[in-house]
């Protein structure tokens, strides 16, 4: 009698463990879920900043060659103009990198949440058997 009821005590213990684990993979795996999610928002975001870097850099490099020296006051414009658009450049360079340093950050993370899943999966899948 008491080791019937030592056996299925362990059973339950067994069965219990086994599903708090479960538990925590399905956490995971949520988490991973939210984590890929805001993946894919920056990836739109830097494709987002990326054209508009190629198309402000397209301009600042046209506008850097196109000086003319005959009336002084409309090269100090242009110069002005010049100016700001390398400001705006620099600015837009900026932010591409660091949307890009985020995706690289965030491509890490999510290969290091798969990984600690597929480790949990594979206990599982081990107690089950």
């Amino acid at each position: 009698m008491v080791l019937s009821t030592m056996t299925v005590f362990a059973q339950t213990a067994s069965k219990i463990e086994d599903l708090k684990q479960k538990q925590k993979v399905l956490a995971l795996t949520a988490k991973l879920n939210k984590m890929q999610l805001d993946y894919a928002k920056e990836q739109a975001r830097f494709a987002d900043i990326s054209n508009k870097a190629a198309t402000i850099n397209s301009s600042a490099n046209t506008m850097t060659t196109d000086f003319n020296t005959s009336d002084a006051s409309s090269t100090v414009k242009d110069a002005k103009k010049v100016v700001k658009t390398l400001k705006e450049t620099k600015n837009i360079n900026k932010k591409l990198a660091k949307s890009q340093k985020t995706l690289q950050k965030m491509e890490k993370k999510i290969a290091k949440m798969k990984a600690r899943l597929e480790k949990m999966n594979k206990k599982i899948r081990f107690v089950n058997q």
